[in-house]
């Protein structure tokens, strides 16, 4: 009877799921001067009240019955400390289990501190490798406290904006906190998307550069964030603007494939050709000309070609030149394919002799008009 009873224990370390709170979202921040004194970090909490998630107008202010969340903040020296705090600022304990998001302020950022706050979320064993993590432009709280209009949770607007890499080559893939720590532990650098509020809605576009050593060393705006993602090959769908005889025309990028070439006879000086091949679809026109004319189709793909020659050029300066990061990815093809040249210089790559500054990338383009629309002519 007394060994039988070892299997009938039940869940000793079982809680209620009416006990815990539920976090969606969490931004960190540097502490104000009135809340030094309390620590270092501001943690700020995005907690789910369900019965707001029932109701017609779950995206009320705070403290109204029918809001669908609201937030905490808390300031400590450590950002377990601070999480802990907020036990006693709540009824229900934070439980992290369905954490989508981490908004990591650009101060922050810039402070090099990126891998300590991160430290909590990677060894709390609630935590889903999953989370995404971004960047904001100001203070990561105050976007946790924006009410949007089309969703009751700001988390889930920012989780389904920041999905729109599909629809549009501005806004950088999606970030998750396992892949951040497998860049800190290599000590790579990369990118993470990057938020900011203008007027009463937040946008979700740009990029945030990150060194090896994880401090920020700056921004692209959305035109340098799209050329990265096309040098990256990751543009799968997005919208180029050119013009044509003096109108605007839209091209809409459905595919994109890039192939590498290296020169690593000089291994002080590797050479990179990267060679980008891009369909899509004529989206709009305001010239009235013959777009089945193989002449007229031949001069619309070499116009959008040199349009993609600017944007990536743009992007290469301010990534290889000004940022000295290779975010690139041309470290991972060097180390798969040419193996015994990294080895010899991969701590000089990005740092020491900054090999990575001094290489010669070149981009050749080949576009394609895949689909002219259903009509000819509109005007």
């Amino acid at each position: 009877m007394l060994s039988l009873a070892v299997f009938t224990t039940g869940c000793w370390d079982r809680v209620e799921i009416e006990e815990r709170g539920f976090v969606v979202g969490a931004g960190i921040d540097l502490s104000h001067e009135e809340e030094a004194e309390k620590g270092q970090f501001t943690l700020t909490f995005q907690f789910v009240i369900p019965a707001g998630l029932q109701s017609k107008d779950g995206g009320g202010k705070n403290g109204s019955t029918n809001a669908a969340f609201f937030n905490l903040s808390s300031s400590a020296s450590t950002m377990f400390a601070a999480a802990r705090n907020m036990s006693y600022m709540t009824s229900r304990s934070p439980y992290l289990q369905h954490l989508r998001i981490i908004l990591i302020s650009q101060d922050l950022a810039a402070s090099g501190e990126l891998a300590t706050t991160l430290d909590l979320f990677l060894r709390d064993h609630e935590m889903r490798r999953a989370t995404k993590i971004m960047v904001t432009e100001g203070e990561a709280r105050n976007l946790l406290d924006m009410h949007p209009k089309n969703e009751k949770l700001p988390v889930m607007y920012f989780e389904s904006a920041s999905l729109n890499p599909t629809k549009s080559s501005r806004i950088y893939p999606p970030t998750n906190i396992g892949d951040v720590q497998a860049y800190i532990l290599s000590k790579s650098s990369f990118v993470l998307p990057k938020m900011r509020k203008r007027n009463e809605e937040v946008v979700v576009s740009g990029a945030a550069l990150f060194d090896g050593s994880q401090k920020l060393k700056g921004f692209l705006n959305d035109d340098e964030t799209s050329g990265l993602n096309i040098l990256r090959g990751t543009a799968q769908d997005g919208v180029l603007e050119f013009r044509l005889n003096g109108h605007f025309m839209a091209y809409e990028i459905k595919g994109l494939r890039r192939t590498i070439q290296a020169d690593v006879s000089n291994p002080e000086r590797i050479r990179f050709n990267l060679q980008l091949d891009m369909e899509g679809n004529i989206g709009e026109t305001q010239e009235p000309i013959e777009l089945l004319d193989p002449g007229q189709l031949a001069e619309i793909e070499e116009r959008i070609a040199k349009q993609l020659i600017q944007l990536t050029s743009r992007t290469l300066q301010k990534v290889q030149q000004e940022y000295g990061v290779d975010v690139l990815g041309l470290k991972e093809f060097l180390a798969r394919n040419h193996h015994g040249v990294w080895e010899s210089i991969k701590d000089d790559w990005e740092q020491g002799d900054q090999l990575f500054t001094r290489s010669e990338i070149s981009v050749d383009v080949r576009t394609k008009v895949r689909i002219v629309g259903s009509t000819l002519e509109t005007n």
